[in-house]
């Protein structure tokens, strides 16, 4: 059975604003990539240009409803080239929580039987859902039994695939949900053995790739999938954007209801501006995404190298194979970690501890305590996510910025 914590932040919040550090992108140490990403001018040119040229009603039958219509046409089209995969799998949402929350409720719906497997390292937009349904909580559908199980990890927060084959065996018809990429680690998860012991077992895949998609090529863990969710201001598009693919076989009972707009699953008028800019980012990185994955993985080598010889003494929390530009690290001796990312948010850095959806900064890391690690690291990790216009100053301006807070 998950549980779940609830704290809040505010008094931080307000600490924060009446701090009133002045937010300026061009003096600003931005290492927070795996929160959200600046847009790309190019991304945004695509978003402008629908919003002049496709602004009708992709469902008004006349002349500019068929040229939004054909629009968003191309832009599934898009979305399947990127994926290799056919078009009409995808759904345009806002958001990769609100896809994930499609996906698990609607099964749920669906196979009132259905059993859900997932990780004690997964974000909360996976989290939460199951918790509702593993608690029967007024939230889950009807009739819903009941059954979410979770699988441990690791010292490097694996999941091994002997140890899922055995729970799947005992769970009747079940869904894996995790995600291919830790959004606080790194850890990359071996999805290709993943999915031969959830295919042998007759169960469904459900991958988080709202960080798998930047950091990533498709081939490593999308066609791995029987459904799979991606969100757009992850990959340098405007938030409000997103994309759930399914297998055409796999049925979703929706969670809202109005028109028959993404198949019914998202009812309502689709986004066309949006959803070309998320595409206009896939296709950018279909071009790029090689060479940007490079050049992060040299980068975290470089900012390790500066970490250490600034002689701060952190001890390492991602695994040497995480995904390029995440680095995890703890600080087992410095004090309350919520003045350590005041004080580095006021000298122009910005870093976190865990994921952006979480409500509060002390305590320990669910994931690091899941990982095994005690709560003089747990308690004390930073969490640093490089992109597309991170540079090795960026890590000069931190280590300078660590020596002198802590």
């Amino acid at each position: 059975m998950l549980t779940l914590v609830m704290t809040c932040r505010c008094e931080l919040r307000k600490k924060i604003k009446a701090a009133a550090v002045p937010w300026i992108p061009e003096r600003t140490v931005y290492l927070d990539y795996n929160a959200t990403t600046p847009v790309d001018p190019r991304v945004l040119g695509a978003f402008e240009r629908a919003c002049r040229q496709s602004w009708g009603n992709p469902s008004s039958l006349h002349s500019a409803g068929s040229a939004a219509w054909n629009e968003l046409e191309q832009l599934y089209k898009a979305a399947g080239s990127f994926f290799n995969t056919e078009p009409e799998g995808f759904h345009f949402c806002s958001s990769g929580t609100e896809a994930l929350t499609a996906a698990i409720f609607g099964l749920a719906s669906r196979k009132k039987e259905l059993c859900f497997i997932t990780s004690p390292i997964e974000h909360q937009a996976v989290r939460h859902p199951l918790f509702h349904l593993g608690r029967r909580s007024p939230a889950a559908p009807a009739g819903y039994r009941g059954c979410v199980r979770t699988v441990g990890v690791n010292g490097s927060g694996v999941i091994e695939p002997d140890k899922l084959d055995g729970m799947l065996r005992d769970s009747g018809p079940a869904a894996v949900v995790i995600s291919p990429v830790n959004h606080e680690t790194g850890t990359v998860q071996p999805v290709r053995e993943i999915s031969r012991v959830v295919r042998g077992r007759g169960a469904l895949l459900i991958l988080d790739g709202v960080q798998a998609a930047a950091r990533l090529q498709p081939a490593e863990w999308a066609p791995y999938a029987d459904i799979f969710c991606i969100s757009g201001h992850k990959l340098c598009a405007p938030k409000g954007t997103a994309l759930i693919w399914k297998k055409p076989d796999i049925r979703l009972t929706p969670l809202r209801f109005g028109g028959s707009q993404e198949g019914g699953l998202f009812p309502g008028t689709e986004n066309v501006p949006g959803a070309a800019a998320l595409t206009e980012a896939l296709r950018l990185l279909k071009k790029e995404q090689a060479d940007e994955l490079r050049m992060l993985r040299a980068l975290i080598r470089d900012g390790i190298a500066i970490l250490e010889k600034a002689d701060i003494g952190f001890r390492m929390e991602s695994p040497p194979e995480a995904a390029p530009g995440v680095l995890c690290i703890s600080l087992d001796y410095a004090g309350s970690m919520e003045k350590l990312i005041f004080e580095l948010n006021s000298r122009k850095i910005c870093i976190s501890r865990f994921s952006a959806c979480s409500e509060k900064l002390d305590g320990p890391s669910p994931v690091l305590k899941a990982m095994g690690r005690p709560p003089g690291y747990s308690g004390k990790s930073i969490r640093i996510s490089a992109g597309r216009w991170s540079r090795r100053d960026d890590f000069y301006k931190l280590a300078a910025a660590l020596k002198e807070c802590l």
